[in-house]
């Protein structure tokens, strides 16, 4: 798998940091805006990445490139990932895969119609922990509430107070608490619980109307489930089933997956860790390539399925908390 890169945020580095030494996976050119050419030409160096693009087209028509990796910001992933797949190039985009249901549907349709693989670069799916509490989630009995929280003090949050706005809390760039967080805890309980009969969600707005913190409420038949995320405030991380018989916990960031704590009555705690790699990203793209390297279509598109249901709850849930994105 030969990635070309388009973004040079934090999340490049750390998907580069994360996969240089995944077998069959080489970078090979990253893309900027003209006016962040520098900040391309460092992480080129650093990571010894051969190309350097400032024009997208030019490298979607790079012929050695296999996959474009989508790390650009919130409100033009669609934009992007689209003219990749209009290109003929398979495409990994970042969370949140679009901003509307409306527009993933689009670019499902526009990768089955061209036969290319589409994958949205959501870590939880692919970690072995999440599996773990998917596949073991009967031993607690009925289930009757879950609670899934992710609580992280933004690094920008200070410069937002002081009306300077930076894109994950801008209405214009599609940030905010919902889109940024607390996806990982609606894919999270949806990949385990299956679509919820509705949702509704209680946002804390800052002063330029984005969710700096929220908290959706999901409706299933015999429970409830409570998914809050926040950027203006730290605390402890994690979801918890509880169920008649026990409790399952997944313990810290929802995105991290990094430890399992079975609570069962009668019972002493058990702890479990199925996960081998040292980073949350690695589980992800070692299983992209190995879809890619089999050319399994069906299991894209069926990942790709699960990732609509959750761009589904989500607009309504922004709806339902009248989140505005300028866009």
């Amino acid at each position: 798998m030969k990635i070309g890169i388009a973004g040079n945020g934090k999340i490049v580095h750390e998907m580069i940091g994360a996969t240089k030494n995944i077998q069959d996976l080489e970078i090979v050119a990253i893309c900027s805006r003209p006016q962040s050419r520098q900040k391309a030409e460092e992480i080129a160096d650093k990571f010894n990445i051969a190309k350097i693009y400032t024009d997208y087209n030019q490298m979607l028509e790079d012929g050695e490139i296999d996959f474009i990796y989508v790390a650009v910001a919130n409100s033009v992933h669609y934009e992007y990932t689209k003219k990749a797949l209009e290109a003929g190039k398979n495409v990994i985009c970042e969370k949140p895969f679009t901003i509307t249901a409306k527009q993933t549907q689009e670019l499902i349709d526009l990768a089955k119609a061209k036969n290319l693989f589409l994958f949205e670069a959501i870590t939880i799916l692919y970690a072995p922990n999440y599996q773990y509490i998917k596949e073991n989630l009967n031993q607690i009995g009925q289930l009757r509430y879950v609670h899934a929280n992710y609580a992280q003090y933004s690094s920008r949050y200070d410069r937002y107070l002081n009306k300077d706005v930076a894109p994950a809390f801008s209405p214009e760039h599609a940030g905010g608490a919902l889109y940024d967080l607390n996806i990982y805890n609606l894919h999270f309980v949806m990949g385990v619980l299956g679509i919820p009969k509705e949702v509704i969600y209680r946002p804390n707005l800052g002063f330029n109307g984005i969710d700096i913190s929220g908290t959706a409420l999901l409706d299933y038949d015999d429970y409830t489930v409570v998914c809050s995320a926040a950027k203006d405030s730290e605390s402890i991380s994690g979801i918890v089933f509880q169920g008649e018989k026990g409790y399952m916990e997944l313990v810290g960031a929802p995105n991290a997956c990094a430890l399992v704590k079975v609570h069962k009555k009668g019972e002493e705690e058990i702890l479990i860790n199925k996960e081998k790699y040292n980073h949350r990203m690695v589980n992800e793209f070692v299983a992209f390539i190995e879809i890619f390297k089999q050319q399994d279509l069906i299991t894209c598109y069926k990942t790709l399925e699960h990732s609509l249901n959750v761009m589904k709850v989500l607009e309504q849930a922004r709806i339902s908390g009248k989140v505005e994105f300028n866009i």
